[in-house]
């Protein structure tokens, strides 16, 4: 009797090791497919966008009201950001999207500067026009070249999963997927487009030699994960998994997050280098909206504060579908630091956490030594024009067009029924600008 025990522990063994292995392949499959999804849901937000970009910049040639010029730049600006973004996401770490990525910057920047030129009551000049026409020309050959591959996904040709498995390889190995070809293609022949020349933050000559490093030790893979656990909340994490790297401005491991309730997976950047969260993806639909924007804006200074981020002000804000989107600057000793900037997504619904951007942050953020202001608030108060009613006043450090920073008195007031922002250099008292706050029932736009 005792010769059968041996074989069949060994049958036993054998069909708990073949049950566990087809249960991690169950998994692992199952992993596939949200994976996929996610990319996928990325990918046709990012050509929704562009076509967007097209059909504005399509109305723009033929529009000659001031108004809808505004409107129309300001959606150009609006989903060349969402583009951007959408891009992102996308497993193609093994491919250089500069090009691509600098058109989508440069556009959405241009469209601002625009904005603002508008603002202040002046016409688009025949070179805006044609730079504007350029820029139109080459969104229609890039969404052309989108919807292709777009139409090739939809036929099932390849699946973006397969992408991501792939990407740890060699460049050479993952050339044939037609997702790589086609992206290989828009960044060799399909990017071009004017070089434009204005006072915006992505200016060429800005762009030029720009360097991040953030401090800090270097961390893993598997550590990333943990930040991310942490960071979205351990109660609301069913399962974690590696995704693709990022490798822009700041080099980042990828976390993918599946949730216990019903809101979409959630895609989580950590800096290889100092273990700092950059981004937070997520998208729970539309919300119902029970909480006050004021409640909203105290929620994210809470939840900014748990996870590491003192100091954070709000300063403008976006709602829609029981969403909002806050903007919040750093604080200290009553300056108010702008390039200091945190985008905070929450629901209006129950205040919970749903996206997270925190790229300029990271960019900005160190340790400052101000010189005390050479004038008084007083005196700067002074050289506000009398036709603006003042109705509040602090220090501000502004971000230069050039990257640098300018130490400023902020007055908000208005000037009949229309909100203004002036800025005074507190060196120098030099005017340093003027911002027009637009109130929405969406929201502020600033110009």
């Amino acid at each position: 009797m005792v010769r059968w025990i041996l074989p069949a522990i060994l049958a036993v063994a054998l069909i708990i090791t073949g049950i566990w292995g087809y249960s991690q392949y169950r998994l692992s499959r199952q992993y596939g497919v949200y994976m996929d999804n996610l990319y996928q849901k990325s990918f046709y937000e990012m050509v929704g966008s562009v076509g967007n970009i097209e059909t504005q910049l399509s109305k723009l040639m033929i529009s000659d009201d001031q108004g809808q010029n505004i409107m129309m730049l300001s959606e150009i600006w609006r989903h060349a950001d969402n583009a951007q973004t959408n891009l992102g996401q996308l497993p193609l770490s093994h491919l250089s999207l500069e090009r691509i990525q600098k058109f989508l910057n440069q556009l959405g920047d241009y469209c601002y500067y625009l904005i603002k030129k508008a603002g202040e009551g002046k016409p688009l000049t025949v070179e805006e026009m044609d730079n504007l026409r350029q820029l139109h020309n080459s969104c229609v050959r890039l969404n052309n070249d989108l919807r292709v591959l777009e139409n090739r996904i939809n036929e099932g040709g390849v699946k973006f999963e397969e992408i991501h498995l792939k990407g740890n390889r060699q460049a050479d190995e993952v050339s044939e997927d037609i997702i790589t070809r086609q992206f290989t293609k828009i960044e060799q022949v399909g990017m071009e487009y004017p070089r434009l020349i204005y006072d915006g933050p992505f200016s060429e000559t800005v762009l030029q030699g720009k360097k991040v490093s953030l401090t800090g030790k270097a961390v893993t893979q598997a550590e990333a994960n943990q930040i991310a656990v942490s960071f979205v909340g351990k109660d609301r994490v069913k399962e974690v998994k590696s995704s693709s790297e990022g490798k822009g401005d700041i080099e980042t491991w990828g976390v993918y997050i599946e949730t216990r309730d019903q809101e979409s997976p959630i895609y989580v950047s950590v800096s290889k280098k100092g273990g700092k969260v950059i981004n937070m993806v997520g998208d729970a639909g539309k919300q119902k909206a029970r909480m006050s924007i004021e409640d909203a804006r105290k929620q994210g200074q809470k939840l900014l504060e748990e996870r590491g981020f003192p100091g954070m002000t709000p300063t403008y804000q976006q709602y829609y579908d029981g969403i909002a989107v806050i903007n919040y600057a750093y604080e200290e000793d009553g300056i108010i630091f702008y390039p200091d900037l945190i985008k905070v997504k929450l629901s209006l619904e129950d205040g919970r956490l749903l996206g997270f951007e925190a790229m300029n942050y990271w960019i900005a953020h160190k340790e400052r030594k101000l010189d005390e202001p050479k004038l008084s608030l007083e005196e700067a108060e002074k050289l506000v024009s009398g036709e603006m009613n003042i109705k509040s006043s602090r220090l501000a450090v502004i971000p230069t067009d050039s990257g640098g920073e300018r130490l400023c008195y902020e007055f908000r007031g208005t000037f009949g029924n229309e909100n203004f922002i002036v800025y005074i250099d507190a060196y120098t008292g030099e005017e340093a600008d003027i911002l027009k706050i637009i109130d929405t029932e969406n929201g502020n736009l600033v110009l």
